[in-house]
């Protein structure tokens, strides 16, 4: 099957720019290698060329007279471990007290509900500055497919980070070893797959692949790829869908095992696992993350934010602290992430029926 999946809402759109082309199916080992280290140079390329386009961007902004008084809150709306909570940390740490007028960036987890518990609370936050938030494609999903308080206008971006590319993950003890094997078993039998959360971008990529190759799934909500990869490894569920950045260690040292991956080219660090189009399945899909705050901020307080967020995450220390640990580099300022996340909604609204319910 080649048709380009729904999944695309927030993957196809970031991995056009980040990727020139498709993989074509591997012949052999030393043929999927080759493919690995020449999408590596390419991947390399692109990052280059995403870090250099980034510090072109960055511009100074004065100063507010009062702010920062103490400390920026980031409220992470997963458990701690996950990829989320993983990159805002690194974010914490490269930051350290050389920004906002040395003070700190202090991460904050607030799980639940599919993350619709700290995005409650960033929006109903004293849009002060102080309170900001750990953006992912929930922050666009949750509003269209859910009961809440808030809209994605209810936050303003601060910029892009990430675009983690999914991948298909199963226990060591499973009965199913490759792809085809996996796909043949869940046409006959019930496959308890865990997501990150309900309308996360994990789950809709479960589902639209469910849907389009007639495979029989059942979805084990979670908090966050913490719990997720808990659930492998105890034998809890029969798959999961995650970002290929979480799932790299285990996969190399054999906790788990990759089946495909959406990402346009193969992972360099897991060179043996195909991606979905490889196996003919156009899926090329993924989550990204970034930052935001209240959009009731000041725009001198915006402002000032959007500045040093810009400088922090086209640092060299931020980024080489991302690559280290095999976090997917992805960067866009905080208008191009803003016109990107309102692109992802309009998309997603024509596949509210199908995801509602599930």
């Amino acid at each position: 099957m080649k048709k380009r999946m729904a999944a695309l809402l927030f993957a196809g759109i970031m991995a056009a720019s980040l990727a020139g082309c498709s993989s074509k199916p591997a012949e052999t080992t030393a043929a999927a290698t080759e493919a690995a280290t020449e999408a590596a140079a390419e991947t390399k390329a692109e990052e280059t060329a995403a870090e250099e386009k980034a510090a072109e961007t960055v511009k100074e902004a004065a100063k507010p007279d009062n702010f920062p008084k103490k400390n920026i809150k980031i409220i992470v709306p997963y458990d701690a471990g996950g990829g989320v909570d993983i990159t805002t940390r690194i974010l914490a740490e490269a930051a350290g007290k050389d920004y906002f007028d040395g003070k700190s960036l202090i991460v904050e987890n607030m799980a639940g509900g599919g993350a619709v518990i700290g995005h409650t609370a960033v929006a109903n936050a004293d849009p002060d500055g102080y309170t900001l938030l750990a953006y992912t494609s929930a922050v666009v999903n949750n509003p269209l497919l859910k009961d809440v308080t808030y809209t994605l206008d209810s936050f303003k971006t601060l910029g892009m980070v990430c675009f983690d590319p999914e991948i298909l993950v199963v226990p060591p003890t499973a009965e199913y070893k490759t792809y085809e094997e996996f796909i043949e078993y869940a046409k006959t039998h019930t496959v308890k797959v865990a997501t990150p959360g309900h309308s996360t971008a994990h789950h809709i990529a479960a589902i639209q692949f469910a849907k389009d190759l007639g495979l029989n799934f059942e979805y084990l909500h979670n908090d966050s790829a913490s719990v997720q990869m808990q659930q492998l490894m105890g034998g809890h569920c029969d798959a999961a869908f995650m970002g290929t950045g979480e799932t790299v260690s285990q996969i190399k040292d054999g906790t788990i095992i990759g089946l495909a991956m959406g990402g346009e080219e193969r992972n360099a660090d897991i060179p043996d696992v195909p991606t979905f189009t490889e196996k003919g399945e156009d899926l090329v899909a993924g989550a990204f993350r970034g930052y935001a705050c209240p959009a009731g901020v000041p725009d001198d307080v915006y402002n000032y934010l959007v500045s040093e967020f810009d400088k922090i995450i086209t640092s060299d220390k931020f980024i080489d602290a991302m690559k280290e640990a095999s976090i997917p580099y992805a960067y866009k300022n905080a208008a191009d992430f803003q016109a990107y996340a309102n692109q992802c909604s309009k998309d997603l609204e024509a596949l509210v029926p199908e995801l509602k319910g599930n």
